[in-house]
């Protein structure tokens, strides 16, 4: 593909994405449950996935500062969604894992966020969709390499 062409798609993906993300996150803020934000929905999913993580490996996936994190967890603690645990053989070192509560509010917004996807990517057949995901996998396999 010649680079006219190149740059031409890559200027309209580009505007499909910021479109798409642009509605995508409003819908998925305005479906968020219990007042929480989506940063800290995100760090709640992270906690229903991996069980219980430090402060650390949270800043590390999400490519943001531990102070960041920190800020959030302290949130979610006080309105009891994380708890913090000291670790046994390194007291300095301390453990976000999700309460009964956190874990309910995790399942209340992913069921939020489905039915805005459903709704917005209903319209695709099943291969569309399969081939969506297929490219999008592709281009995080791209990103993880770099």
């Amino acid at each position: 593909m010649n680079s006219n062409k190149l740059s031409l798609y890559l200027e309209c993906l580009d505007e499909a994405f910021r479109r798409l993300a642009r509605r995508l996150h409003a819908e998925f803020a305005q479906n968020m449950v219990g007042g929480i934000t989506m940063s800290q929905f995100i760090v709640l999913k992270i906690l229903k996935t991996k069980g219980k993580v430090t402060v650390s490996e949270v800043a590390d996936e999400l490519y943001v500062s531990l102070s960041s994190v920190t800020a959030l967890a302290d949130r979610l603690y006080k309105v009891g969604f994380v708890q913090r645990l000291r670790d046994e053989q390194d007291r300095r070192l301390v453990w976000l894992k999700l309460t009964e509560e956190g874990e309910n509010i995790v399942l209340l917004c992913q069921e939020a966020r489905r039915q805005v996807i459903e709704k917005y990517f209903s319209c695709l057949s099943e291969e569309d969709i399969k081939q969506l995901i297929k490219l999008c996998e592709k281009v995080n396999d791209n990103l993880k390499q770099q």
